[in-house]
């Protein structure tokens, strides 16, 4: 072995060959490692953000889901559970029923959403008159029920990433008045 190295060494043409070999795999391993690297890029450069916006005012409550990432938010699964481990569906399954006159300004029973970025999905809001004494206390009933409730998100993005991110997020905000 060591005869053949040294038959080389001596060969110019053989050197030169040598050292093109060398060249090749080092260039092919880059190249190899850049791709990675680009892809690796290419998908955080599209990764989605989930973000719960609670607002909490006088006269309008709602909970919404917002996408703060860059790329497109895919729901795989939404839960929502209560204190005592209750779990439902849908947001409005806890909320307390509303007295004649009173309607949900919107609510959502979808299951599976997509968002783009900057885009939100409003799953509960109830708007109403300050002025109003049934309005305050219909209100303030909805704020007991939600501060009891807690959400539990599982998303990917476009890349339908093999484990999902996740959101666990207590609605104890609404709670915070008592």
């Amino acid at each position: 072995m060591k005869e053949i190295f040294n038959k080389i060494l001596e060969e110019p043409k053989a050197i030169i060959a040598l050292c093109a070999v060398i060249i090749s795999l080092i260039s092919l391993v880059l190249s190899i490692v850049t791709a990675y690297q680009n892809r690796k890029n290419s998908r955080l450069g599209v990764r989605p953000l989930a973000y719960i916006y609670p607002p909490d005012y006088e006269d309008r409550i709602a909970v919404i889901i917002q996408n703060k990432g860059t790329g497109p938010l895919i729901t795989k699964e939404l839960k929502f559970t209560r204190d005592n481990n209750e779990k439902k569906s849908y947001l409005i399954d806890f909320m307390p029923d509303l007295e004649d006159g009173y309607y949900w300004e919107t609510f959502s029973k979808a299951s599976k959403i997509i968002l783009r970025p900057s885009e939100e999905k409003t799953l509960l809001e109830f708007k109403g008159d300050i002025n109003d004494p049934k309005f305050i206390k219909q209100r303030d009933e909805i704020r007991e029920a939600l501060s009891k409730v807690q959400l539990k998100m599982k998303y990917t993005s476009i890349f339908n990433e093999k484990k999902p991110f996740k959101l666990d997020y207590k609605l104890t905000w609404f709670g915070r008045n008592k």
